[in-house]
């Protein structure tokens, strides 16, 4: 009769565990309880606890910022709203309150979403995680992740052994170059393994071709990239392929040369295919036209640039237009003088291509709008 009661008794003390473990989760791991504005950058500790619920910001940079899909700086990973952090003299720092406190010694799993600023300030910073006490102090770090990706959302997940039992999740960068987005936190969910983690997809142009280069941090099951163009960011055409290295945890660099590019702005992506024949695709980046420049003199001032631009060149009769960054017409006009100004105050903060045209011949500079 002992040894039942004993054993009722141990399995109550089991269920009551199991119970205390499967409460713990974020309150507000997705940011999207808040009352910040469309796009609250630059904001201090105080103005950061005022207006996202339970977390208590702590950094001493100054420059936290709730976001959300509208923001130049969108989308988010999910949902509506994100978070981001700058590493100026002093890194943003913020933590985040579970449900119930974490058991120490205990092994958990936990996943998150982090993407590096591609318009204002990249590569990004890694993202690190820490367990703390207390809310709005940093805390035993258990994770430290790799560089994100510029414009490209990537899960990271990790297991930890709690070192305390803290109840709140501190959250910072590395630096110390700046600006990560971070997203949807998740405490003992399912993680997504893909098949790549691209680290950067970049063209430029070549002696009238244009060179595609990518980067790779790690691939799984990876058998080949189909390289694909499009005219308009929308319908796309193969135009080539590259063998993958099918398993690796390494950075894998790979090259490829469009020796017949399209005359105007273009479009890329990549299409991965496994060994098992299941494919994912990249994200769409733009290219300068390459197949025609004309060497004329042509210069914009200043960049980074806030109410205006200055186009100094030496032709004069020349159209130029302004793309933004997914190669949308944002501004278009005839220079008549060698140099113009224009107003660019409406236009939204991000990476934009300002291009002199000539006879049907091009030339491209790239400006940041703050």
């Amino acid at each position: 009769m002992l040894k039942k009661v004993n054993s009722v008794w141990s399995l109550a003390i089991s269920v009551f565990a199991f119970q205390q473990l499967s409460a713990q989760a974020f309150l507000n791991g997705s940011f999207e309880i808040n009352t910040a504005a469309a796009c609250d950058y630059n904001m201090s500790n105080v103005s950061w606890n005022a207006k996202m619920s339970n977390s208590t910001a702590y950094g001493g940079g100054g420059e936290l910022d709730i976001m959300q899909s509208a923001c130049p700086y969108g989308p988010s990973q999910s949902g509506t709203w994100f978070a981001a952090l700058a590493f100026p003299s002093t890194s943003d720092a913020f933590t985040m309150q579970l449900s119930a406190p974490l058991v120490s010694g205990t092994t958990y799993s936990m996943s998150f979403w982090d993407k590096g600023d591609l318009a204002c300030c990249p590569p990004g910073m890694p993202v690190v995680i820490g367990i703390s006490t207390v809310a709005g102090a940093g805390g035993t770090v258990v994770y430290t992740g790799p560089t994100p990706t510029g414009g490209v959302w990537n899960q990271r997940c990790f297991t930890f052994v709690a070192p305390n039992n803290g109840q709140h999740v501190s959250v910072t960068t590395a630096g110390p170059t700046r600006w990560s987005h971070v997203d949807n936190f998740v405490l003992n969910g399912s993680c997504t393994i893909l098949p790549i983690e691209l680290s950067c997809f970049t063209s430029e142009c070549r002696n009238g071709t244009t060179a595609l280069k990518w980067t790779t941090a790690t691939e799984r099951n990876n058998n080949f990239f189909t390289v694909q163009y499009s005219f308009d960011g929308i319908n796309f055409s193969d135009i080539g392929t590259i063998k993958a290295a099918g398993n690796s945890n390494d950075s894998k660099y790979y090259e490829f040369i469009d020796t017949k590019p399209l005359s105007d702005y273009s479009y890329y992506r990549l299409k991965q295919t496994d060994f098992d024949k299941e494919t994912t695709y990249t994200p769409v980046i733009g290219s300068e036209r390459c197949k025609t420049i004309f060497d004329y003199y042509f210069e914009v001032f200043p960049n980074p640039a806030a109410e205006s631009i200055n186009i100094k060149t030496d032709v004069t009769g020349a159209e130029l237009i302004i793309l933004n960054s997914i190669g949308q017409l944002a501004y278009k006009t005839i220079l008549s003088e060698n140099e113009t100004a224009i107003d660019i105050s409406q236009l939204n903060t991000g990476l934009y291509f300002v291009q002199v045209i000539k006879e049907g011949k091009t030339q491209t500079k790239k400006v940041i709008k703050n």
